[in-house]
């Protein structure tokens, strides 16, 4: 697949190296030239530091012959506006939008925009921790079921990055730390005793998942 991605934080960077790692086409736009070194040495994609929201920015990322766009930028107004462009002046078939402000989703939902709410996932990732003693959680994203496992994390992984735990076709959405849940991009360095809370993505029916 051609894909274009919109920002370069912590999770355009990972997003884009997973992708790029998996065989992808990759172009990553960011208008912060310095956002790059979140990218990994080895990243096989392009970079390209533009105004996401210029035409002009967007021709030269590809856009045109992309199968996928994805809007990962801290700006919600900057990621409902370059997924628009995407989705109404570039006909591309799939586009993907992260916001942080829940009370705004109706307004991609509008467009027809597919979108992730972190703060949503969060809070409902929480919720169940504190009603169920389970081990396993289940949360509907879109169309998709999002299974979120608890794992205790090995000696062998305590002090090292959450990003250096290798797990196949999973990822690691936070730990509980002394009873708390912390996002795995602010988590640090793994302690003794975290518990690693691991997403798998699974794509159900509804009567599956009722």
């Amino acid at each position: 697949m051609q894909v274009v991605i919109i920002g370069c934080g912590k999770v355009g960077a990972k997003f884009a190296q997973v992708l790029s790692e998996e065989g992808n086409e990759i172009v990553i736009v960011s208008n912060d030239p310095k956002s790059f070194k979140n990218l990994p040495p080895d990243f096989d994609g392009v970079t390209l530091t533009g105004v996401p929201i210029d035409q002009d920015v967007l021709k030269m990322a590809g856009i045109e012959n992309a199968d996928v766009l994805v809007a990962v930028t801290e700006d919600d107004n900057i990621n409902i506006m370059v997924c628009q462009m995407a989705k109404e002046l570039f006909k591309v078939s799939k586009v993907i939008a992260r916001i942080y402000n829940p009370a705004r989703e109706h307004v991609f939902h509008q467009f027809g925009l597919e979108t992730i709410c972190p703060t949503d996932i969060t809070v409902n990732v929480m919720r169940a921790m504190l009603e169920s003693n389970a081990d396993v959680s289940t949360h509907r994203i879109g169309n998709t079921s999002v299974l979120f496992k608890h794992k205790k994390v090995l000696e062998g992984y305590i002090g090292k990055r959450i990003d250096q735990v290798k797990l196949k076709k999973s990822m690691i959405f936070g730990i509980i730390r002394s009873g708390e849940f912390i996002l795995a991009n602010v988590a640090g360095r793994l302690a003794k005793g975290d518990i690693l809370v691991v997403a798998d993505t699974t794509h159900r029916t509804n009567k599956e998942i009722n």
